[in-house]
């Protein structure tokens, strides 16, 4: 089954803010997070129970959204920026908090409440920036081999022990890369069809999503 991302906007009077971009754009990572623990299981690299795969994803989703910042980076303002990738965060933290509400929690987080979960994520998101902030990244070349080693150590942790370097292996070669170019792609398509026609960062309405 191929991944299908929100990338394109229709013609409409309706504006959009950098907050509803920034809202598409966390769907998207989501989507391509789900899509990243499902190669791993795919690939024999097994999940226990429903909280592990949030684990996974939300390895993957705090990627995305680091490089989501590099791409944003010179095409809207600091400020802009800071409102787009506060806006995309807060929305993933979101997603992580209804996901994790919705099912049963372990034993050691049965005391957890769904703003626990939320603050979780974005102690966990900081965390993880701080480490990338270090790594190598291009907008011609992406993400250097520091920055997927780093996601790819994160992401065999929540798999556990098991195979621990060959999860490594595969995050790096594989699943890093491709979640990388499915995501720009649509980062991309939507910045570009909104910079066309007045999008964020410029003045005047921004296109309406169209419809799947």
């Amino acid at each position: 089954m191929s991944l299908r991302l929100r990338n394109r906007w229709k013609q409409g009077d309706r504006a959009r803010t950098l907050e509803d971009v920034a809202t598409v754009s966390a769907a998207n990572a989501w989507r391509v997070a789900c899509n990243g623990v499902l190669n791993l299981e795919n690939e024999a690299f097994e999940t226990q129970t429903q909280y592990q795969r949030l684990d996974v994803i939300e390895e993957f989703a705090i990627f995305l959204l680091h490089l989501t910042d590099h791409q944003v980076y010179g095409k809207f303002t600091e400020e802009e920026r800071a409102r787009f990738i506060t806006a995309m965060a807060l929305r993933l933290a979101g997603l992580v908090e209804e996901n994790r509400a919705d099912n049963r929690p372990p034993e050691d987080q049965k005391h957890m409440t769904p703003a626990d979960y939320r603050r979780a994520f974005i102690e966990k998101l900081n965390a993880r920036n701080s480490v990338y902030a270090e790594c190598k990244y291009s907008l011609v070349e992406g993400p250097g081999f520091g920055l997927l080693r780093a996601f790819a150590e994160w992401v065999s942790e929540t798999l556990g022990p098991a195979n621990r370097q060959w999860a490594i292996d595969q995050v790096v070669a594989i699943e890093g890369p491709e979640a990388v170019e499915k995501y720009t792609a649509s980062l991309d398509a939507l910045l570009a069809g909104s910079d066309d026609r007045s999008g964020p960062g410029k003045a005047g309405p921004v296109r309406p999503m169209a419809e799947d």
